[in-house]
């Protein structure tokens, strides 16, 4: 057995009983660089702002969501509260309501699952 190193990668040559080699490349492959988006900077205040929970439909995800926005109007009063379900499955995306909440100055909540 011979172990070496390749164009393409770490090969291994095995041979068989019948003196016949085989070349194995290595499938792993080199991953690319995950790049870091920090999260949103924090309100100073939420005066004048809506807060939306927003649902991306994830097992029973609006029950909590729904459980933490009746908290959050006793918490917060003066503040309004807007309870949305995100249009298709958690990884579609939905420019409308991102459009929504951005001309509204709103803040969000979103809980995903997992």
């Amino acid at each position: 057995m011979f172990f070496g190193k390749g164009r393409l990668g770490p090969i291994a040559v095995v041979g068989n009983e019948i003196g016949k080699k085989v070349t194995v490349l290595n499938p792993e492959g080199k991953r690319p660089p995950i790049p870091l988006i920090p999260m949103a900077l924090r309100p100073g205040t939420l005066k004048g702002k809506t807060v939306y929970f927003v649902d991306v439909r994830f097992m029973n995800g609006d029950l909590l969501l729904k459980e933490m926005q009746k908290a959050f109007v006793e918490r917060y009063p003066g503040v309004r509260t807007e309870f949305r379900q995100k249009k298709g499955g958690y990884t579609e995306d939905d420019p409308g309501l991102w459009a929504e909440i951005k001309e509204k100055a709103g803040v969000m909540v979103m809980a995903i699952g997992h």
